[in-house]
């Protein structure tokens, strides 16, 4: 894996080579092994390398096509690039290198804008067309590799990280209030938004053409095309099951290439157990796994995982972290997430992440499997209570306060969810961070919530029943700028490669097709899956209830974090913060600590906020 960066000064002005050099170092745990910068007039890419394929330094970046000009800077693996590359010389092109990084550069001689439609992968790149004089610009289809850029009519800039914009003062540091807003509903700001005005990702699936005079995005797949296939209802469940087998299989054979050390995550679930199984059936060494486990029962699942890497026989490798373990990791963490980013599972992921980098630097991830196959309780709740919302709204609510009333919180939750106006309202609910408390509560001006994100996405969305419709927005959001930016930046923390074979999008195509009864049903979910899991590991060894990697934040925040929550988020600090509301959060924080109320996801995400603030954009606040 790699950090990109780049610089198109449209005055024509040269590039200063000191500030594209600092841009690219802040990058330096996404490539430690080697560095380097290309500059033409008022052009300029840098590169930071992780060595995966072909470590010698033919496969160093940037590099420059020798026939055109054309220079690349290239993040990610491109799975069959060996494939293109036999393709490609049938064209009579030669190669100097066995690297990918150059399958794409000369795929992209051949096939211009359009070779995206040729790679199988996870990438981020750009290409500069010395006959065009513009910069070529991609993201991968489901956004597994980061592209952050921001565009005046002074300058273009681009980088795999905010952090290295920052580094350049024509980036802007004002906060966009509506991109604070989405922040603080979901916990992740969604793309092409990022938190500061004007510097925006580049979407999933997208391309981008920047010269001199213009900027064009191009859409070249997209989640939304994707329609369920009537067909699949009547095909015996069977074919199915063989179906996804093969194309799981294949993905993780792509995915076992690589020329250095080679491990897997496995933390008992479905999805992890899933990936490692089929890793098992491809390695003539079964792969080295990497478990956490954490002194806390309640969060801790390494019980089951190692019960798997005994069936399996992987070279298992775990340790037992205590809470101040995880606690250890916050400065990194803050340092690390150059965007607010509120989920606290980004901690023990960089935790595994550090573990497995002692002995290897590849590993792969279960990491999508929810989404696809309906595995969170956002999409299991909306399921069991949607007949409920035919029944008047008055009686609805009424029915939903009662089960609030529970001592459950589980049924508190149901309870508030079944209060909601419609089913849409009932899934961002329970997909966001705010809780019982309305967003517009801390803010002094209109703010921006999810649902209205949501609905505006469902009117690209095919015609489906509600619930697959909520597995494609969390599959356009959540999994996007919050599961694979947590796996990116964790492990590109530690100089880690992830990869996530369960997204190749041929899988992410076939999962999307499926009716939703291949999925949820009355008492389970992710059928399909655990069907197909059930051919290489016996059930009894992954039937039971989901935990999810989680952390004990609600007591860190009443205990360990306290002081750090009362400090940070203290009235005088608050009141510098426009448009957020001291008072409001004032009220937050006493709930919290009073044990009245649990607000520790949303009083977490504010946390979060005020110590990127203070690293990032006013680094001499930072402690």
């Amino acid at each position: 894996m790699c950090g990109i960066v780049g610089i198109l000064n449209k005055n024509n002005q040269a590039i200063e080579s000191g500030l594209l050099t600092r841009m690219r170092d802040v990058m330096l745990s996404r490539g430690p092994d080697d560095a380097g910068i290309w500059m033409e007039g008022p052009v300029g890419f840098g590169h930071r390398r992780l060595s995966i394929i072909d470590l010698s330094s033919l496969g160093r970046q940037p590099m420059v096509d020798e026939e055109t000009g054309a220079v690349i800077v290239y993040n990610g693996e491109v799975y069959n690039y060996q494939e293109i590359r036999e393709e490609l010389k049938k064209y009579g092109i030669k190669f100097m290198s066995q690297t990918d990084t150059e399958v794409v550069l000369k795929a992209y001689r051949k096939w211009g804008r359009t070779c995206v439609n040729k790679f199988i992968g996870m990438f981020s790149f750009a290409i500069w067309d010395q006959k065009l004089r513009g910069i070529f610009l991609a993201r991968d289809r489901m956004g597994i590799k980061p592209l952050y850029y921001y565009a005046s009519d002074k300058v273009f800039l681009f980088a795999s990280r905010l952090g290295a914009l920052l580094q350049n003062p024509l980036c802007p540091r004002e906060i966009d209030p509506s991109s604070l807003s989405l922040y603080l509903n979901m916990g992740f700001v969604p793309s092409p938004r990022s938190i500061l005005a004007g510097v925006k990702k580049l979407r999933p699936g997208h391309t981008l053409w920047v010269d001199g005079k213009s900027i064009n995005e191009n859409c070249y797949w997209s989640l939304d095309s994707i329609k369920i296939d009537p067909l699949k209802i009547k095909k015996p469940e069977d074919e199915l099951v063989e179906e996804l087998d093969y194309l799981l299989r294949s993905s993780v054979k792509m995915r076992l290439i690589s020329d250095v050390p080679l491990g897997s995550f496995l933390s008992g679930g479905i999805d992890s157990s899933l990936v490692t199984a089929l890793m098992c059936q491809y390695k003539s060494n079964l792969p080295k796994t990497f478990t956490i486990g954490f002194d806390d029962q309640e969060y801790d699942e390494s019980l089951y995982a190692r019960k798997i890497a005994q069936y399996l026989g992987t070279s298992h490798h775990e340790r037992i972290m205590r809470s101040q373990d995880l606690l250890s990791l916050l400065n990194t963490n803050r340092l690390s997430f150059d965007e607010p980013f509120a989920d606290s599972s980004s901690l023990p992921t960089m935790l595994v992440s550090r573990f497995a980098r002692e002995q290897v630097t590849v590993c792969l991830s279960g990491d999508g499997g929810d989404e696809l196959f309906g595995g969170y309780h956002c999409y299991l709740i909306p399921f069991y209570l949607r007949y409920a919302y035919y029944l008047p709204q008055n009686l609805r609510s009424l029915i939903g306060k009662i089960i609030s009333g529970a001592a459950s919180q589980k049924y508190k939750i149901v309870g508030e969810a079944l209060v909601k106006e419609d089913l849409i309202s009932s899934f961002d609910f329970l997909r966001g961070i705010t809780g019982s408390h309305p967003l517009q509560s801390l803010f002094d001006r209109d703010a921006l919530d999810s649902a209205s994100l949501y609905r505006e996405r469902l009117k690209s969305i095919p015609e489906m029943d509600e619930i697959s419709k909520f597995c494609r927005i969390d599959a356009a959001y959540y999994l996007t700028d919050d599961s694979l930016q947590k796996l990116d930046v964790a492990s590109m923390a530690v100089s880690l490669e992830a990869r996530v074979p369960v997204l190749d999008h041929r899988v992410v195509e076939f999962s999307l097709s499926l009716p939703l009864k291949y999925k949820i049903g009355v008492g389970e979910n992710k059928r399909l899956l655990k069907k197909v899991l059930n051919k290489y590991i016996p059930a009894q060894y992954f039937r039971r209830p989901k935990r999810g990697f989680s952390t004990p934040m609600h007591k860190w925040l009443r205990t360990e974090l306290k002081e750090m929550l009362c400090d940070e988020l203290s009235s005088s600090r608050v009141k510098k913060f426009w448009p957020l509301d001291p008072r409001a959060i004032e009220n937050l924080i006493a709930q919290h600590l009073s044990g009245q109320q649990n607000n520790a996801q949303l009083l977490w995400a504010l946390l979060c906020l005020f110590r990127w603030k203070n690293s990032f954009l006013e680094p001499s606040l930072s402690k």
